[in-house]
């Protein structure tokens, strides 16, 4: 799953540099900028295809596109090395929990003033967007990618069971008795998957339960940790109940690499992801519905998890150029052909009006849904620099409990506890 994170590398990179070194200012001729784009097969052909477009239709600025040698989900480690000297690029995707720690560094770019400027549109972005980039008061970069989590259901493995696709009111405990329903353990068909591999990926569908129910991560300042209320409690409680107690959760450790190859041949019935799975599903010719997430309460609150393009400073003539290409490269026509690439949601909610728009809804099936989704994506996670680490705390507690190693309410508790002293650390 993309919301592997590297926790190492997070701490680490706070630390790395003492300026905004880099390379000499460029005196004249076109501004020379580099891109560590961190995409693969379909996405890393057309950030490639528009960057030709732009630097054909922008003669003053050259952007050189790099993978940076690796995918998103290795960027931080990759970014904090480069950062130790002046081999660092001008602009890098980056995963948006990552902003407090990317932020600390003095060689990250203060954008605020420029995107004050009416052609960057910034009230166009979503509200979550902004706030993902927007560390301290201090803008960043530029929205690169907006997602969130929905419930994928293989619609054959959900009739052979008899069981009804999920309604528009559904709870988590129709959640459980769906899941329930659709296991077959002689056919080797699970209900439903959860990953238990350690990363964020374990935490990123608890995180909807407890907020759905009127719980929170952390404390308004950061400084405490309350996931283990109640409202954590029985969420986990009730994952732990359909691992242990009715089998019908495939615990994946891959991570989460697994549960999709399973829903996809027919031994899964539910699958809680989000749209950068789609082009996969379509590949793969699966008959699949989308739903946004079971509610408590009526309300279907989901996760969202917006990613950055960060700029670093080299000189402010870069900086300059930098944010001119991010204009472009977000404006809604070049963020419409990247999503008819990709499958990618609209960053802006000018994109929705555009007369393409329709035309890329017919090529993603359920990408309407997903699309209308983002009205449930109301907060973000914590933005401290040591999420990671309360991350990784919950993540463990996460596999325990599902495992039948624990109960949920001693995990979290010292989930927490260690999450406090995580947090009680000056400067975090």
């Amino acid at each position: 799953m993309r919301r592997a994170l590297a926790v190492a590398a997070v701490l680490a990179l706070a630390a790395t540099g003492c300026g905004a070194g880099g390379q000499k200012q460029q005196a004249s001729g076109p501004v020379e900028l580099t891109i560590w784009h961190g995409q693969e097969d379909a996405s890393a052909k057309s950030i490639e295809k528009l960057v030709a477009r732009f630097n054909q239709s922008h003669p003053d600025i050259k952007v050189k596109t790099e993978s940076g040698g690796v995918t998103a989900d290795g960027m931080l480690p990759k970014i904090t090395a480069a950062l130790t000297s002046a081999a660092y690029p001008d602009i890098a995707y980056l995963y948006g929990s990552w902003a407090p720690n990317v932020a600390r560094n003095p060689k990250t770019a203060d954008l605020t003033e420029l995107v004050k400027d009416p052609a960057v549109k910034w009230d166009d972005f979503w509200a979550g967007e902004r706030e993902a980039v927007t560390i301290n008061g201090k803008v960043i970069g530029f929205p690169a990618i907006v997602d969130n989590m929905v419930v994928l259901y293989n619609k054959k493995v959900l009739q052979k069971a008899g069981v009804k696709p999920p309604g528009p009111d559904w709870t988590w405990d129709d959640f459980r008795t769906m899941a329930k329903q659709a296991t077959d353990a002689e056919a080797g068909v699970f209900g439903a998957t959860w990953p238990i591999s350690g990363g964020e990926e374990a935490v990123w569908g608890l995180w909807p339960m407890v907020w759905q129910a009127g719980g929170d991560i952390l404390t308004p300042d950061h400084k405490k940790a309350v996931f283990n209320s109640e409202q954590g409690r029985q969420a986990l409680d009730r994952l732990r109940a359909m691992a242990v107690d009715d089998k019908s959760l495939y615990l994946d450790s891959s991570p989460a690499e697994k549960g999709q190859k399973l829903f996809e041949s027919g031994r899964l019935g539910m699958f809680l992801s989000g749209p950068w799975v789609l082009p996969d599903l379509q590949a793969a010719k699966v008959d699949y519905g989308v739903s946004p997430l079971p509610g408590t309460n009526g309300n279907h609150e989901t996760i969202s998890g917006p990613d950055n393009w960060v700029v670093f400073e080299h000189d402010q003539r870069r900086v300059k150029a930098a944010a001119t290409f991010l204009t472009w490269l977000t404006a809604a026509e070049q963020q419409l052909v990247w999503m008819t690439d990709t499958g990618s949601l609209p960053i802006r909610e000018s994109i929705t009006q555009l007369p393409g728009y329709k035309d890329y809804l017919a090529k993603y099936h359920g990408i309407e849904v997903i699309s209308g989704n983002l009205a449930n994506a109301k907060r973000v996670r914590p933005p401290t620099t040591r999420y990671p680490r309360v991350s990784a705390f919950v993540a463990e507690a996460v596999a325990q409990t599902l495992l039948g190693k624990s109960d949920a309410k001693t995990a979290l508790d010292e989930a927490a506890k260690k999450a406090d002293a995580a947090l009680a650390v000056p400067g975090s």
